[in-house]
Formats: C-alpha cells, sequence, structure tokens
C-alpha cells in the first residue's frame, strides 16, 4: 500500500488539488469506493491552505539550513526586525 501511495505521489506536490487526483488514483488501485473523494473535494480548499502553509515554511526553513551548513548565512541580518524599504533586489541584498 505504501508504495501505491508513494508512486501516486510522485508529481503531484506541485499541482493544486493534486491531493484529489492522487486520493483518486489510490482507492481505485485498492479496489475502495472512489464516493470517499466527493468529501475530500468540499474540503480540498482547506486541506490546500494547510499544504501550502507547510510547503513554504519547509522551503524557508531549508533555505536557512543550507545557508547555515554553508557557512552563507548573515547572522546579523537573519536576525534582525528591520526590512529593507527598496524593493530593488540588489538594493536589498547590499
Amino acid at each position: 500500500m505504501i508504495a501505491v501511495i508513494a508512486i501516486a505521489s510522485f508529481g503531484i506536490a506541485g499541482v493544486g488539488g493534486g491531493a484529489t487526483f492522487a486520493a483518486v488514483a489510490v482507492l481505485t488501485i485498492m479496489g475502495l469506493d472512489i464516493t470517499v473523494v466527493a468529501i475530500l473535494v468540499s474540503i480540498e480548499a482547506l486541506i490546500d491552505m494547510a499544504r501550502t502553509a507547510l510547503n513554504i515554511s519547509g522551503s524557508m526553513l531549508s533555505g536557512v539550513m543550507t545557508a547555515k551548513s554553508n557557512g552563507t548565512l548573515d547572522k546579523e541580518r537573519y536576525d534582525s526586525e528591520h526590512i529593507p524599504e527598496s524593493r530593488d533586489p540588489e538594493q536589498a541584498v547590499a
């Protein structure tokens, strides 16, 4: 069952509402009733918001951890409460 779920989830992470399609694929392969998907569709927006928040926080954490392990993390800027006013990326980084 874990193999079926893993295979069905490849490529789904970046697709909006992808969990619904993955659920249909997994339920069909497992021989279960796919009427449960109707319930999933009704709450998919809530699930998607939570999934998006988790993906964003995970991406930020991995970026910080990578910078720290590479020794490129500017600890002073990271701990700073100042947010640059400039919209020009070159000035914001400097």
